[in-house]
């Protein structure tokens, strides 16, 4: 099992919701359509690296810390939820404009989120990218495994 950081929006587009009520996890760009089928055109995209590892190194059983980014200059973060990964990738064309900046947001995991009753605030361990794996002693990881109960 292997955690990862992803981000629900930039700042200004918040998909919090979106992934929270309809328990998946999203990443774009997906306006080339799904990435297995097209694979070599997205690696060339500046952002390609990202929808390879959300499609190809996140797995079945790994887990995802839900941030947010509160302060950049204090490098504080809000864990939202955290949520273990239940889907293998799909896309999804249902996602092609999630929100009114007509985002495409189609590469799709599904996942069981756990919320907890209020934002966990963690300084440090956050990275201003759309998903990242996290080391066991990142704050973001230790700050989730809190969370859920573990050690």
């Amino acid at each position: 099992m292997k955690f990862w950081q992803i981000a629900s929006g930039d700042g200004t587009v918040d998909l919090e919701d979106i992934f929270l009520k309809l328990n998946v996890a999203l990443i774009g760009p997906g306006d080339l359509g799904d990435y297995f089928d097209h694979q070599h055109e997205y690696l060339k995209l500046s952002d390609g690296h990202l929808v390879q590892k959300f499609c190809e190194q996140v797995a079945i059983g790994d887990m995802l810390i839900l941030k947010r980014l509160v302060n950049p200059h204090t490098s504080e973060w809000d864990i939202k939820a955290v949520g273990k990964v239940v889907g293998a990738y799909r896309f999804e064309p249902i996602f092609e404009s999630v929100d009114v900046s007509q985002w495409q947001m189609q590469h799709c995991r599904r996942v069981h989120w756990t919320v907890p009753p209020q934002p966990r605030r963690v300084i440090g361990g956050g990275a201003p990218i759309r998903i990242q794996s996290c080391a066991e002693d990142n704050p973001l990881v230790i700050a989730a495994r809190d969370l859920l109960g573990e050690q």
